[in-house]
């Protein structure tokens, strides 16, 4: 029997305790030693929050979008650029932290066989861990800001879609990083462009239509993250359970990646002890 097929008989729902147990592994390790442990993941995205709040909302003036609660046509910039980090936050953090993780478990990955998506999906269920945290806060804010109702109960499959699109991402990036070493390089200036490439910090209202002949405002909001972070401002902050449009965008991103993940798997990872 090829030992090859033995591998690939485990499906993901079997490699879950596994998962779970790089995760652990994760969390355990992330605040170790600190004097402040766990309160550290909420100081640097406050403290990232409070920056771009006194940057852009304060220097700039930057206008966000009006928030249900307030019938004045009124928004609040902290917590309209708090929704869009929270979820940034775990898609960027996710990334890096998957490449990371998949190369620290080479040594393990050398010993003993388990798909290489294990060491990854763990090291995203303990960014998962952090920007839940995030997100209760912000739910407790906006709830002093009595700015509730049902639509915050689509947040279950809205998060569920953002969950698979960036865990899929993490996979193949993670994947590709082992043989293009590269790559990891290359995702770090990626990802700084597609901050402020994507409507976190300012308003896609503020973008022409047209820049040099490109259809610059649709090209911004076309982008998947710029697509999960408008879902979810307007989920939790505009109170709308957004259009057919909007969700069936994050569906087929969610899709998209999935299939590539698995694609990129049964191609490069099946066995990469030798490689890392």
């Amino acid at each position: 029997m090829n030992k090859t097929n033995v591998r690939s008989r485990r499906s993901f729902w079997q490699e879950w305790d596994l998962i779970q147990a790089f995760g652990q592994r994760d969390l355990k390790s992330k605040f170790k030693g600190t004097a402040l442990g766990w309160l550290w993941s909420l100081v640097v995205p406050l403290a990232s929050l409070g920056i771009y709040t006194l940057i852009f909302g304060g220097l700039f003036k930057m206008v966000p979008a009006t928030i249900a609660s307030r019938h004045e046509g009124i928004g609040i910039f902290a917590v309209w650029l708090f929704a869009g980090l929270t979820i940034w936050g775990f898609f960027q953090n996710s990334i890096n932290a998957g490449i990371n993780g998949l190369l620290g478990s080479g040594g393990l990955l050398q010993k003993v066989y388990f798909p290489a998506y294990s060491a990854v999906l763990g090291s995203c269920l303990a960014i998962g861990v952090q920007s839940a945290i995030e997100v209760g806060l912000l739910l407790a804010v906006l709830l002093c800001l009595t700015n509730v109702s049902w639509t915050w109960l689509l947040l279950v499959p809205f998060l569920l879609l953002l969950v698979v699109f960036t865990g899929a991402i993490s996979v193949i990036l993670s994947i590709w990083n082992i043989y293009v070493r590269d790559l990891a390089h290359l995702v770090g200036v990626f990802l700084q462009l597609m901050f402020y490439a994507t409507p976190i910090i300012y308003n896609p209202d503020i973008v022409p239509e047209s820049v040099w002949g490109l259809p610059a405002h649709d090209l911004i909001q076309a982008m998947p993250m710029a697509q999960f972070i408008s879902l979810f401002r307007s989920l939790v902050y505009s109170l709308q359970p957004g259009t057919i449009g909007d969700w069936l965008s994050c569906c087929v991103w969610a899709g998209i990646a999935l299939v590539g993940a698995v694609l990129v798997f049964r191609r490069w990872g099946a066995d990469l002890g030798e490689r890392i």
